[in-house]
């Protein structure tokens, strides 16, 4: 069983090993800090672009996958049982979680949702082509890792 500190570090260092060829910018235009992951020979120092903590989450499990959004698409609200790190592989899409207003999203940039919070939307902005995104989620093993949002 993996603890909590291991999960920890493998999804921060999956993150980053992501983001490293310096391919992402955030949204909010935030400024990237220098994480603690050090340089790996013949490669530039990793910048964290973001970091967040996961919640006790018992029998924790890591998921990524990839999420292909249909032309003109709109979700449901629902929530998610364990935070949310995506990055927006292709298109554009508008994502509202609350209690924060909807903002928009491109190609290259990247959002965090923390768990258990309603997530009203996410729509593909395009009415012809597919939004695609990268999405590593934290959940727990076994169980459903997004659920309806209850009226």
């Amino acid at each position: 069983m993996m603890t909590r500190r291991e999960m920890n570090g493998t999804l921060a260092a999956a993150v980053a090993a992501f983001f490293a060829a310096g391919v992402g910018t955030r949204a909010d235009a935030q400024a990237p800090s220098q994480g603690g992951h050090g340089q790996m020979h013949g490669m530039s120092p990793v910048k964290t672009l973001m970091q967040e903590p996961l919640g006790d989450i018992p029998n924790p499990e890591v998921s990524v996958i990839t999420l292909e959004v249909g032309p003109g698409t709109v979700s449901p609200p629902h929530e998610h049982i364990g935070p949310v790190f995506a990055y927006i592989l292709e298109g554009e899409i508008e994502n509202q979680v609350e209690p924060n207003p909807p903002k928009t999203y491109k190609a290259g940039d990247y959002f965090y949702e923390p768990a258990m919070h309603v997530h009203k939307m996410l729509k593909n902005l395009s009415a012809t082509k597919v939004a695609k995104l990268l999405i590593f989620q934290v959940g727990e093993k076994g169980k459903q890792f997004t659920v309806g949002v209850k009226s």
